[in-house]
């Protein structure tokens, strides 16, 4: 497989780099084999000639621009505690990893947006708010307010914000509820 497209993890420090360290989530859609190339290979099915990509440890490599599979190596990324990453390649692939990235709170480099690029990481962060409950969603809202007036650097309120959302997902998947409890009544103390 050609290393033409890269996730790298600038930071030796991160919280892991251990080949095949990744989400449960990610383990579950794909078969993997270490043999045919370096790493790790991730595989979508048997019969696949080729990985969708190689797992490095502190390198994910792909030879393919698949929404799907960019998905993937960001979910990895964040997994595995990467709060910058350094991509390259292709325009395309680029792009796609910094629109993701970008959502999921992680700092990119290697890939210069252009405006709309901004707009659209924008907009694609304001449209998942949607799918939370209401008082979910309102407490993100609250979050990220408080998080865009008191930090001014931009990766730093990504990273945050990605963390506060990762959290929020996760409380929701293991069957939280954040119901705003009613207000009491004020009590009628003129007796």
């Amino acid at each position: 497989m050609p290393d033409a497209l890269n996730i790298v993890d600038p930071a030796p420090a991160a919280a892991s780099r251990r080949p095949g360290d990744v989400p449960e989530a990610v383990r579950r859609r794909y078969l993997t084999e270490a043999r045919d190339g370096p790493g790790l290979g991730f595989y979508h099915d048997a019969r696949d000639p080729s990985a969708a990509f190689r797992d490095h440890g502190g390198r994910l490599a792909t030879d393919r621009s698949d929404p799907h599979v960019v998905r993937d190596l960001v979910a990895i990324a964040q997994h595995r505690g990467w709060t910058t990453i350094t991509v390259r390649g292709q325009t395309a692939f680029r792009r796609e990893v910094y629109l993701l990235a970008h959502e999921a709170g992680l700092e990119v480099r290697g890939y210069r947006p252009t405006e709309r690029d901004r707009q659209q990481a924008e907009r694609r962060r304001e449209t998942k708010a949607p799918d939370l409950p209401p008082s979910a969603a309102d407490r993100l809202r609250i979050v990220e307010t408080v998080v865009r007036n008191r930090i001014v650097e931009p990766g730093e309120q990504n990273r945050i914000l990605g963390a506060a959302r990762a959290r929020l997902a996760s409380w929701l998947e293991r069957g939280a509820s954040f119901t705003t409890p009613e207000r009491s009544r004020p009590r009628d103390l003129s007796r």
